[in-house]
């Protein structure tokens, strides 16, 4: 079911200081990081009013060194023309502090592999460090005061491959300057939207996921993301996260488009026919489809489906439907076993998971979204 969603509620309180986490190598086959973006974007607007600001102006500093231990290309951003300078500067050395630890580190560790692959007589190749930056928003009135960016790391250390992760960095444009909150920025009802919006776009091409991926993906407030021009949240998910190394990192927007979950049609084959035009579903079948896991007991004859906060259980045999642990309500059948496989009501999913369902008249498929 599609619930309204309120982007980007800011409570600017209080400055506080980005935290920069480096990438960690990986091992692998050799790849190029693809960024995938499910479209369309819709904007969503800013509900917060904030004072008239200009676009910051943002250089790039690098930092190039090749010696027979570490290979280093860093670029970093180097942020001008924000209205709190001391949180600006304090941003930009940070920044560059950890960035330039992190190459201290790999020389080290780096050092001690060299040593032990001339010891025990194997090849040793030079480990390789690449940082680099791209500006999403640029806290200017037009994005709404919101500076957003991402710093991208790249780590080889050995192995068939490295790997990149990605940070994001989101800050208010004011006079105090802050972070930026996932919460803040997604407001009110906002983490369930961002569900909807991971499990839609995996709906979208599940191929190119993991099997599970709809069903183990985690949002908390500690998420990578970042802001675009037009005021969109995008998910940021690292390799390996929810889809395989080919993948790369994966960016998903928070919109009116994406945020009304994933959608699945079942075809005639896979409907059994009930009282007037209705129909039985498949549970496990459209559960999972739509992002839900579902436990099977064969004590209880019963299955219980979970998605993130909801909870439901229905029993074989028994028209009796639980909405997370309230009282039990009754549908037009019991669940029941069609073929090997338990089959509940079609409103089921929208009297019970409260989810859009759709009875397509023209080739009697039933289409769920949500």
């Amino acid at each position: 079911m599609k619930k309204p969603f309120k982007m980007l509620t800011i409570a600017v309180a209080g400055s506080c200081l980005l935290a920069f986490t480096p990438a960690l190598a990986m091992a692998a086959q050799e790849a190029t990081p693809v960024t995938v973006t499910a479209q369309p974007i819709t904007a969503v607007p800013i509900s917060a009013t904030l004072p008239d600001t200009q676009a910051v102006k943002v250089t790039t500093k690098t930092i190039d060194e090749t010696s027979d231990l570490l290979t280093v290309k860093i670029s970093v951003p180097v942020i001008s023309g924000m209205l709190d300078t001391a949180y600006q500067d304090k941003l930009n050395a940070s920044i560059e502090q950890k960035a330039t630890k992190e190459v201290d580190r790999l020389k080290a560790l780096a050092a001690e592999d060299k040593k032990s692959a001339e010891e025990n007589d194997y090849p040793f190749r030079a480990y390789e460090f690449n940082v680099s930056y791209e500006l999403k928003a640029d806290g200017s009135t037009a994005t709404k005061g919101i500076v957003s960016f991402t710093v991208s790391t790249y780590e080889f250390t050995g192995g068939a491959h490295g790997g990149t992760a990605v940070e994001g960095y989101n800050i208010v444009n004011s006079q105090q300057a802050a972070e930026l909150t996932l919460e803040q920025a997604l407001g009110d009802g906002g983490f369930a939207a961002a569900n909807s919006a991971v499990r839609y776009t995996i709906s979208k091409n599940p191929d190119n996921f993991f099997w599970d991926a709809s069903t183990t993906f985690k949002i908390d407030a500690d998420h990578t993301y970042f802001v675009d021009g037009k005021g969109i949240v995008n998910l940021v998910f690292q390799q390996y996260e929810i889809a395989p190394y080919a993948g790369g990192i994966i960016n998903i927007p928070v919109d009116e488009t994406t945020s009304v979950g994933p959608s699945f049609t079942l075809s005639t084959k896979d409907l059994a026919a009930g009282p007037n035009g209705s129909h039985f579903v498949p549970l496990r079948k459209a559960a999972e489809a739509l992002g839900y896991k579902v436990k099977w007991s064969n004590k209880t004859q019963s299955a219980e489906i979970s998605r993130d906060a909801q909870w439901t259980s229905v029993t074989q045999g028994k028209n009796s439907y639980i909405i997370n642990k309230m009282a039990p309500i009754e549908l037009f059948a019991a669940p029941k076993f069609i073929k090997g496989s338990l089959y509940v009501p079609d409103e089921f999913f929208s009297k019970i998971l409260q989810l859009d369902l759709k009875n397509n008249t023209t080739d009697n498929s039933v289409t769920i979204a949500g």
